[in-house]
Parts: structure tokens; C-alpha cells; sequence
């Protein structure tokens, strides 16, 4: 019973945080607004985490793991089978729908927490897999700064899928839509990145 009223507890602490971190970002979210808005005492929210920090990492820690596996796994395919391109976007743009809330209060409401700085994090595994990919076709080490950008570019286009007021359906309309477009542009400059190269040999 203890157990079970403890576990409700941190549900609900856990649900009004993550709102709270989402309307005004970790650094303006208030423990007590936290607190009331769940009906709980502030000792009864210490008795579940041990700081608003601790909670944050609560709502987040669970995406990120889940996250970093899925890209990683995705990545590794579309390196190997570059015909899964389509299919691993519809994949990642479904999961990220589904924790919208959580890859905002990541990537944009985290500042002043141990997350800060993990959209630099993101952008840098996001440039690690492009830099793979362009190297193992393109059959030499890719120019850096074209690989932040484009990295850059697919980045902020899965935020702009997060962020926008869509449905489902129209979310995965415009993910096919924005791969398809990729996928083309991918296969055009990496031919004209083989040019380039065979012109300066």
C-alpha cells in the first residue's frame, strides 16, 4: 500500500514537472508550483527526488537512453542498407512524436541543468554519422564543415516536426516528403564531391 501510494506520488510529480520545465524551462521551473499543482507536500517531493534536478533527469533520462539506441541502431542500418533511408526516418520522426514533450524541454528548456549542453551533444553525434556515411560512399574523409551543416540541417528539421502543430499523418507526410527530398540531394553531391575530388587529384 506504501508502496503503491509512493509510486502515484512520483507519477504525478513526474507529469507536473514535466509541464512545468515545459512552459518555462528548467531554470524558471519553481518546486512549489511543481508541488501544488500534484497536491503534494514539499517533503513528500524530497522524499521522491532529491532535488528539481533529480526530477528533471527523471523525465529525461529514460528518452535519452532510448533515444541514443534507436539513432545508433537506425545509423548503423542506413550505413550498411542506404535503401532503409525512408523507413528509418518515418521510425525516428514516430518516436520523437510520441516524446515530443520531453526532446522540447532537451534540446530547448534545459539550460541551467547537467543537460545544458546536450543539443552540442546531439549536433555532434548527428555530424559522427554523417561524417560515416559520406566517408564509406564518397571513398574519402568528407569536408568537416559541409558535414556541421548538413548535420545542422537534419537536425533542425526534426525539431521543426516536434515543434509543429501537426497530426500524426502530416508529421510522416512531411517526413517522407523531406527524405525523399534528402535522399536525392545526398546522391547528387555525393557525386559532385567525387568530381571535385578526381578534378584536384
Amino acid at each position: 500500500m506504501e508502496e503503491d501510494r509512493k509510486k502515484l506520488t512520483e507519477k504525478k510529480l513526474l507529469s507536473c514537472g514535466k509541464r512545468e520545465f515545459l512552459e518555462k524551462g528548467y531554470a524558471k521551473a519553481n518546486l512549489r508550483s511543481i508541488c501544488k499543482a500534484s497536491g503534494v507536500t514539499t517533503g513528500a517531493f524530497y522524499f521522491s527526488f532529491a532535488s528539481k534536478e533529480a526530477l528533471l533527469r527523471a523525465i529525461l533520462d529514460p528518452f535519452i537512453a532510448d533515444s541514443r539506441e534507436l539513432l545508433s541502431g537506425l545509423a548503423r542500418m542506413e550505413e550498411e542498407h542506404p535503401e532503409t533511408a525512408d523507413d528509418n526516418e518515418i521510425q525516428i520522426i514516430r518516436y520523437l512524436s510520441a516524446h515530443r514533450e520531453e526532446c522540447i524541454i532537451l534540446m530547448e528548456k534545459s539550460a541551467g541543468s547537467c543537460y545544458e549542453h546536450f543539443h552540442e551533444e546531439a549536433a555532434a553525434m548527428m555530424q559522427e554519422s554523417f561524417r560515416r556515411y559520406y566517408r564509406k560512399y564518397l571513398g574519402a574523409e568528407p569536408d568537416p564543415e559541409l558535414i556541421r551543416i548538413l548535420a545542422s540541417m537534419r537536425l533542425h528539421g526534426y525539431l521543426e516536426l516536434v515543434h509543429g502543430d501537426y497530426t500524426m499523418k502530416e508529421r510522416l507526410f512531411l517526413a517522407r516528403a523531406i527524405g525523399i527530398h534528402a535522399d536525392a540531394g545526398t546522391l547528387s553531391l555525393i557525386q559532385y564531391l567525387k568530381e571535385e575530388n578526381d578534378a584536384h587529384r
